[in-house]
């Protein structure tokens, strides 16, 4: 993807489903800083913590399934967890 930027294909580099120690071996190890990151977030899954990892890495993020995952309610039932209230 480096090469890409080089050559003037893109603009920058994102990421996708990283975790926080899957983004720091990138960053370690990149050029060029991963400019985003596109992960599941919602009001039932925040990610508080890394959202503020890549808060300080300058790294944005961007969310998807924003109104909840259409498993969730499953996912509560097999690890024994309440659904939360809507």
């Amino acid at each position: 993807m480096e090469a890409q930027v080089d050559a003037g294909r893109t603009r920058s580099i994102g990421l996708s489903n990283f975790n926080s120690r899957q983004i720091a071996r990138v960053v370690k190890s990149a050029r060029i800083r991963p400019a985003n990151l596109q992960v599941e977030l919602n009001v039932y899954f925040q990610q508080r913590e890394l959202v503020a990892f890549c808060r300080a890495l300058d790294i944005t993020v961007c969310a998807y399934a924003t109104i909840g995952s259409p498993g969730y309610a499953t996912f509560c039932k097999a690890v024994g967890g309440a659904l939360p209230e809507r």
